[in-house]
């Protein structure tokens, strides 16, 4: 059977015309179009329905019964006079339609559309969009409203829409409506934020189902008007509080045919050296097409483009990840950079000429690492202690920060628990990347046993909040032979944030004693024996959050903490009876439990033997790997499987940067791959930066040489 065009692989571009958008009126539309194909070689194409700009939502570049029209527009219909010229030249058409900015004087015609804050105020009177501008509720009139736009959109021709927003914003929405459907479906009024109270759970649950209820009642009205018709919004990537805006690929994915958010370079701020790999890799987890977002534009500087360098970066780490690339820009930055097309043009013309390696991928990594949104959401510690923070023990000019602060409003706490997730999980992931070691990001929902039954090892970064149903499928992977690996306080709640122990006996835990004084520096672990690559005796930094936990018995217990110290320059006081790492047999299977939050130590501090003892744990659980990498950790790879043609494909990314931006790769030579194989490949090749690879059979084990790597390429194995 045929793919239909969005299933196959897609080069994305949108080009504004800002702030003048009429101004495509005088295009050469034909030329115009083709300049896009030839000229940055893309096969789909974003064009403005409803401006993003100065909360014009409400007003249209096309011809669209009961809709005001953009100022411009009156007699040009962009989206019915472009479409037809891009189809000619092989370029499908998505209309760009605003659902979340809109002007005060617009909502003022419309009373009861506006979202409506906990204290009965306009959310976006108090908290303006863009600094003017307000925002709507999908509960409300305006979706019916909503819907006839996107059906009017769908009448001129094009292939889809992506709707940026709708979004719930926080504290949002407590409109009469919301009142009413969340008073008629859970019996009582929508409660403040109180994270031990069941019913505000159910307003976040009531939130996200609006939201998803929203979006399938959209495509519901798309696909009345254009069956074939695509639609599908920003799904958000990883991140801080994702719930704040009621954002969950799992609840929204089945009713869009792309999961796609943004992974936009910003200038001033710690940097994600990974982040289009990691938005990539998340997005392909939701099982459908992944897009991940690059804003072309220069930071807060849109009339100029990003250096090259990071425009590179972002479209291979997007392409291994498996996922389709986007860029955006504004129309008059070509004039004073003309090149600026270049990167994209030379990128997205390698992946049109080796699309066939593209299609019907299948990852082969060996170990899944949870991304839990639902941990994201309900994580709210039970232990008092977290909430007391010591001082970062930071010494500046002979002065050492050692106050305590208690924080004890709701919102802090919940902050605090966030970021502690969100560190977790950047730290695993840049840990295991850097170690070479293929994974996956799973998702809440594929915590069943014929998903996790393909992988030998599964990571709970920090992943505190877990159904009960999922911790049972957990156990039952372990007890038929896989491993896991957690740390911290992973799986010691359910869903909801109410504590359990269903984990604590395949982990080897007995029971917790509280936790150690949060302290970053001066406190360490002691290994008792050899420890992942230490000796008996050698003393490993500790990081800031650690459990006092008591193993159950018949466990393996390598390294132990030493007693807490409370102040720098004084003795060591001991080795304490608690373990710093617990290793246990269940079943056919094999658990480690770190004590420590451990992504989060690396993630802050960027300590080499917190990264170390991830990644030798995770090596030493997974035993023979399918692939090994002899090449600076710089070096990140996916490896896949193309079942219909019988190939084995390994992405390499060179991310050996001078800086951020990006202006130089440096460029790594003498990379060895070794492949632990069923069969001999009957052919290797590189598809970009190497004409001829040495291969060869040793010990069991296939290897591959790759003499260079500039930025990127892909190793074929034809078997």
């Amino acid at each position: 059977m045929d793919k239909k065009w969005w299933e196959k692989p897609v080069r994305m571009l949108r080009v504004d015309y800002a702030p003048d958008f009429a101004a495509v009126r005088e295009e050469d539309l034909d030329a115009l179009a083709g300049s896009r194909r030839e000229e940055w070689q893309i096969n789909c194409e974003w064009i403005v329905g409803t401006p993003g700009f100065a909360g014009g939502g409400y007003r249209t570049t096309f011809k669209a019964e009961g809709y005001e029209i953009c100022p411009g527009f009156e007699n040009f219909d962009y989206l019915r006079s472009y479409t037809p010229y891009a189809h000619k030249h092989g370029i499908s058409v998505i209309a760009y339609l605003n659902m979340h900015w809109y002007t005060y004087e617009f909502a003022e015609k419309h009373p009861g559309w506006e979202q409506i804050t906990g204290a009965g105020q306009s959310y976006g009177r108090v908290n303006p969009l863009y600094g003017d501008g307000t925002t709507f509720c999908v509960n409300s009139p305006w979706r019916e409203w909503a819907f006839g736009l996107m059906q009017e959109a769908m009448k001129t021709g094009i292939d889809g829409i992506f709707l940026d927003g709708p979004v719930i914003f926080p504290d949002c929405c407590c409109c009469p409506i919301c009142r009413q459907k969340f008073q008629e479906q859970y019996g009582q009024d929508i409660p403040g934020e109180d994270w031990h109270n069941p019913a505000w759970k159910a307003f976040l649950d009531f939130r996200e189902d609006s939201l998803a209820g929203f979006l399938s009642d959209a495509q519901k009205r798309v696909q009345e008007t254009a069956p074939e018709g695509v639609i599908f919004l920003n799904a958000g990537s990883w991140g801080l509080g994702g719930w704040r805006v009621a954002r969950d690929i799992q609840k929204t994915g089945p009713f869009q045919n792309f999961n796609g958010a943004e992974a936009f370079f910003h200038f001033g701020k710690h940097q994600n050296i990974y982040a289009a790999l990691m938005a990539g890799k998340y997005l392909r987890a939701g099982d459908k097409p992944a897009v991940v977002f690059t804003h072309y534009m220069n930071g807060r500087w849109h009339y100029l483009n990003l250096p090259p360098g990071e425009v590179k970066l972002a479209l291979a780490q997007t392409t291994a990840a498996g996922a389709n690339p986007w860029w955006a820009l504004i129309n008059s930055s070509l004039t004073s950079q003309p090149q600026s097309n270049e990167p994209v043009r030379e990128g997205c013309g390698l992946l049109e000429k080796h699309e066939e390696y593209l299609i019907d991928t299948e990852s082969l990594a060996e170990v899944g690492l949870l991304f839990s949104s639902q941990t994201n959401r309900n994580y709210l510690s039970r232990i008092e202690a977290l909430y007391e923070t010591t001082g970062s023990g930071k010494e500046e000019n002979l002065i050492v920060n050692m106050e305590k602060e208690r924080r004890v409003d709701w919102p802090s706490r919940k902050r605090q628990c966030e970021e502690l997730l969100y560190s977790a999980s950047l730290g695993y992931f840049h840990a295991l990347t850097r170690a070479h070691i293929p994974f996956d990001i799973l998702l809440d929902q594929d915590l069943i046993p014929e998903k996790l039954s393909r992988y030998k090892t599964l990571i709970l970064a920090d992943a505190a909040c877990l159904k009960e149903s999922s911790a049972s499928a957990i156990r039952e992977f372990v007890q038929q032979g896989g491993n896991l690996l957690a740390s911290f306080e992973a799986g010691f709640y359910d869903d909801q944030g109410d504590p359990v122990t269903t984990l604590w006996e395949p982990l080897g835990i007995e029971r917790v004693d509280g936790l150690f004084p949060v302290m970053m520096g001066e406190n360490y672990l002691q290994a008792d024996s050899k420890h992942l690559g230490y000796g008996q005796g050698s003393l490993i930094e500790r990081g800031a959050y650690a459990l006092k936990v008591q193993a159950a018995e018949n466990t393996e217990i390598p390294a132990r903490y030493l007693e807490p110290i409370d102040k720098i320059y004084t003795p060591l006081k001991g080795l304490s009876p608690y373990p710093a790492l617990i290793i246990h047999r269940y079943g056919q299977g094999r658990t480690a439990y770190f004590p420590e939050a451990m992504g989060h130590f690396f993630r802050e501090t960027g300590m080499i033997s917190a990264e170390d003892r991830i990644s030798r744990m995770v090596r030493e659980m997974n035993g023979s790997p399918i692939i090994e990498v002899d090449a600076p950790k710089t070096l990140s790879l996916e490896i896949y499987r193309q079942e219909k043609h019988n190939r084995i494909i390994i992405h390499l990314v060179n991310n050996t940067v001078d800086s951020r931006p990006v202006n130089q790769f440096l460029p790594l030579s003498g990379i060895e791959l070794t492949l632990n194989l069923k069969e001999t490949p009957r052919k290797v090749y590189s598809l970009i930066e190497n004409s001829a690879l040495e291969s060869f059979e040793k010990d069991g084990f296939f290897h591959i040489n790759v003499p260079r790597l500039s930025f990127y390429d892909m190793i074929v194995l034809d078997m």
